[in-house]
């Protein structure tokens, strides 16, 4: 896979990115709008679920260690968001551990990632989930 104009998906999705790491929503919202994504970004957890309550979004990576509430509870928040409740979930984490799987997944999310994610991982991700903002 490459990260070029060819390799875009024919539909542009709406993305969330949830990390208190700025570096890291930097990094990632550049490479996911190279792949002709609209992204949004926020640093918190009281950020990210502002947002998904006004944004119809397709796709919501989230940090699960966040500073004000952790990603568990901010993807179950965002399951509570009648827009956004079909929106795809992904766990982003250091920690690769089975509990901390088992708990994002009864937090509601679909993935789970453990950072650092490379290029054609975060490409094959994106890619593979559907347009549900429209």
């Amino acid at each position: 896979m490459s990260l070029g104009g060819a390799s875009h998906s024919k539909s542009r999705k709406r993305i969330l990115i949830v990390d208190d790491d700025e570096d890291a929503r930097d990094v990632l919202g550049e490479l996911i709008g190279a792949l002709g994504h609209d992204t949004f970004q926020a640093s918190t957890a009281h950020e990210a679920i502002e947002r998904a309550e006004c944004t119809p979004l397709d796709l919501v990576l989230i940090d699960l260690s966040l500073p004000d509430v952790d990603g568990f509870e901010v993807a179950r928040r965002i399951r509570g968001i009648v827009s956004n409740a079909g929106t795809r979930l992904v766990a982003l984490t250091g920690y690769s551990d089975d509990e901390s799987r088992r708990s994002a997944v009864a937090a509601g999310f679909d993935d789970f990632l453990v950072k650092p994610a490379f290029g054609s991982t975060i490409e094959a991700l994106v890619n593979a989930h559907r347009v549900v903002s429209q």
